[in-house]
């Protein structure tokens, strides 16, 4: 799925699955991506929030995101 379309001000929230794995700019690849938060509302600072439910959630910041893809999705949604 392409989340490339609402890069913006509103975070993404990924409730289908509990491992979300996601391509950022065709280079970057993430596991585990609950939550996707733009800073400054301008989409070039994101914010990615990965957390397997059996660990502290980690955070990693991406600049000048042009593109989000998610890959695939495993597992039921977290509760």
């Amino acid at each position: 799925m392409n989340l490339s379309e609402f890069i913006g001000p509103e975070s993404i929230h990924l409730t289908s699955g509990c491992s979300n794995n996601i391509i950022v700019d065709n280079k970057v690849f993430l596991h585990n991506v609950r939550s996707i938060h733009f800073a400054n509302g301008d989409g070039y600072h994101v914010e990615f929030v990965c957390s397997d439910g059996e660990m502290d959630a980690q955070r990693l910041c991406v600049y000048n995101v042009s593109s989000i893809m998610v890959e695939s999705v495993y597992g039921p949604a977290l509760v």
